[in-house]
């Protein structure tokens, strides 16, 4: 006895429903486990830099849950802020030097960022895709304490004044 075609397509149709059907809810279940995990993460990982803005001696601002900046008054650059932000277990430490309007981009001016990047350790110098000029230094979180995180803002505070004393004349105030 033969099986009939029909109805074996009919039975891997309804196979081919039920799978899909069933997909979706799983899938949502898993997404909604895998979200609400990186939250309560992102969360702690929060709180960790907090903890360690208060015991590194900075006096700072809190902008958002996951944001905070210091203020610096420096000789060349004057009055600016170092922004600390913190998510996926990363600390994003940064200044921005001028908006994109007032950068004059002459090859000077790129030479003179490119020589940089090789004369400090640690910290990015460069143009953001928004075309601010930034120096930034982004550090894993499980790795910095208080002291690490203290350095890691001056370090970007002292790179960003000497770097603007150096690009000064290519930047419009």
């Amino acid at each position: 006895m033969r099986a009939n075609p029909i109805r074996r397509l009919m039975v891997m149709a309804a196979a081919a429903v039920l799978t899909c059907l069933g997909a979706p809810s799983l899938q949502a279940q898993v997404s909604d486990a895998v979200g609400a995990a990186a939250q309560a993460s992102q969360a702690s990982d929060a709180a960790k830099v907090e903890q360690l803005l208060k015991a590194s001696g900075y006096t700072y601002t809190t902008h958002s849950p996951n944001t905070w900046s210091v203020e610096f008054d420096r000789k060349s650059l004057g009055k600016f802020r170092v922004i600390i932000s913190t998510g996926s277990d990363l600390v994003v430490s940064f200044a921005i030097l001028a908006k994109k309007a007032a950068i004059n981009k002459t090859p000077k001016l790129l030479e003179t960022l490119v020589f940089a990047n090789n004369d400090y350790d640690y910290a990015k110098i460069g143009l953001d895709k928004d075309g601010d000029l930034f120096v930034r230094i982004d550090s894993p979180l499980r790795l910095i304490d208080a002291d690490e995180l203290k350095s890691i803002i001056g370090q970007v505070a002292n790179a960003s004044d000497e770097l603007f004393g150096k690009v000064s004349g290519s930047i419009k105030r």
